[in-house]
């Protein structure tokens, strides 16, 4: 029995010893971690679309159409002001534009120039909004702008811009549809009617009919006889390229020359005898 004693005793200090032999436990083991279903994608970028180019052309707002026209006596000019808004202005200067006279009618209740031309050497004629209702007229001075008349039998004759919608061109045989639903530079003479739509210039042909004519990110236009004048962005003029397009469906262009300008702002037209006036800004420019 002593021995089976002894024999145990050993036994557990081997054990004891064992069990001190075992490095101490240091900081702990990391947890392992663990994914579930498919690895993490980064969120598709997406792909931007497509933007429309801009529609070039003029952008100012119709308040300040411009109008310029030229008569063997005397230059006349306009800006369109807003009927019940923003009074027009009509001007007139017999020294070439060195210097200008306010004659706007506003003692009749001009309220809006829907158009302004010169006749018979020194007088004019508009087209307008007039009184509180803002009814369109015809008037004329023969007073070199100190007075001016109602002329109906004028009105009935001419052809412009409905002022209350801006898509109808007003003629003697009816309305007719505009190109685009912003024209600008609406000019007419004689048997032409021209003008600015969407960047692009137009004639009305005798079919009642409009024809696009070769001239990208047009600004205004004139007519001069059997030719239109555009005013357009190009490359080479840091401003405004005037070109002249005559010939069968106005497709004989010439090149005018270059003047200071912007094509997105009011500008105006004219011509007196071969040379071409151009309004823009502060600036009227005579070409060539």
């Amino acid at each position: 029995m002593a021995v089976v004693a002894v024999a145990a005793i050993v036994l557990a200090v081997m054990a004891l010893q064992h069990v001190a032999s075992r490095p101490a436990a240091t900081d702990p083991e990391p947890v392992p971690s663990f994914t579930f279903g498919s690895p993490a994608t980064p969120e598709p970028t997406a792909t931007p679309s497509a933007t429309p180019a801009p529609v070039t052309g003029p952008t100012y707002p119709r308040t300040e159409e411009r109008f310029l026209s030229v008569g063997s006596g005397g230059m006349w000019r306009g800006v369109a002001g807003e009927c019940g808004v923003t009074d027009p202005l009509i001007e007139r200067s017999t020294d070439g534009g060195q210097t200008w006279s306010d004659v706007t009618p506003l003692y009749r209740g001009i309220g809006q120039l829907i158009s302004l031309d010169a006749f018979a050497g020194t007088e004019a004629e508009a087209i307008a909004r007039m009184g509180d209702e803002c009814e369109t007229e015809a008037l004329r001075t023969f007073t070199q702008g100190r007075f001016w008349e109602p002329y109906p039998e004028v009105l009935a004759a001419s052809r412009y811009l409905d002022a209350a919608d801006s898509t109808v061109l007003v003629t003697p045989r009816g309305p007719l549809e505009s190109p685009c639903a912003d024209p600008r530079s609406v000019r007419t003479s004689g048997g032409t009617v021209a003008l600015v739509c969407d960047g692009t210039a137009h004639v009305l042909g005798s079919d009642g009919e409009w024809t696009a004519l070769p001239t990208p990110d047009a600004a205004a236009v004139a007519i001069a006889g059997d030719a239109v004048i555009v005013a357009a962005r190009a490359d080479g003029c840091e401003g405004l390229a005037i070109t002249r397009l005559s010939g069968g469906g106005f497709a004989d262009a010439a090149a005018v020359g270059c003047a200071p300008g912007d094509p997105a702002a009011p500008v105006a037209l004219a011509t007196s005898g071969d040379a071409t006036l151009v309004w823009s800004g502060d600036s009227l420019t005579r070409l060539p």
